[in-house]
């Protein structure tokens, strides 16, 4: 199996795989309010001191790129960043294909939509290595917000959507790809992880797997996502000392 011969529709599923944990999510809840008389109970001179918030560490497209290139796959081979006009055209085509797709059922298109865009206001950078004769490709995406609350709750959206969504169908450019997603118990150094294993079944009955692990840690994101041919959870052990080098280095 060549590469480059995967169809669009997988390159394109693979592509949200990549992106998911990092779109933005709906907010839900809202503050509490104390309970009936209990705010008046309290007197004045029990109020606590207000502890100063830390501010939220910042990174610039290049400090993300940055990291990238000192990372390296796998097989010892250098991650290669992409150039930012390039990861923004991709990420402007992955919208626009997800757009012409139809997936079935229809609530897990919208949940593939919403995960297919980077959060508003934030950084990022992608890299990645291509293996001819693992027949692999390898992708890290590193997205930095300025909310660390925004990815905990994207990380647990990941993981409720992983379940309800695990079997979906894709259709797109006549092409009908079935696809099946399994949460992996993978831990991070992070502050939150998330993990998964998804097969799309291409018209020909070859099968495609992504395996995909993802860190956080503050405002910091890192997926580390591998595709290709036979591939296993095993995959996972060392996306997850991918991210745990991201991370650090972060």
């Amino acid at each position: 199996m060549n590469l480059r011969s995967i169809t669009p529709a997988a390159l394109l599923l693979a592509t949200t795989l990549a992106l998911a944990g990092c779109g933005t999510t709906s907010a839900a809840g809202g503050s509490s309010s104390p309970a009936s008389g209990e705010s008046l109970a309290a007197s004045p001179s029990a109020t606590p001191t207000p502890t100063p918030t830390p501010t939220p560490k910042a990174y610039a497209a290049k400090e993300l790129a940055a990291i990238i290139a000192g990372l390296k796959d796998a097989a010892g081979r250098p991650l290669t960043a992409v150039p930012a006009s390039e990861l923004d055209q991709g990420i402007e085509s992955a919208g626009e294909m997800m757009d012409a797709a139809k997936i079935t059922p229809a609530e897990c298109g919208a949940l593939a939509d919403s995960s297919a865009q980077i959060p508003e206001g934030s950084t990022y950078a992608a890299g990645g290595a291509e293996s001819a004769k693992e027949e692999t490709i390898t992708v890290l995406t590193l997205v930095a917000v300025t909310d660390p609350e925004l990815l905990s709750s994207n990380v647990e959206a990941s993981e409720a959507n992983s379940t309800k969504c695990a079997n979906f169908t894709l259709e797109f450019q006549g092409q009908k790809i079935t696809n099946t997603t399994k949460v992996l118990d993978v831990k991070t150094t992070g502050d939150n992880s998330f993990s998964s294993l998804s097969t799309q079944t291409l018209p020909s009955g070859q099968a495609v797997t992504t395996v995909m692990v993802m860190g956080l840690k503050g405002t910091l994101s890192a997926t580390a996502v591998v595709t290709g041919i036979g591939l296993t959870a095993d995959a996972s052990v060392d996306l997850a000392r991918l991210v745990d080098e991201a991370l650090a280095k972060g």
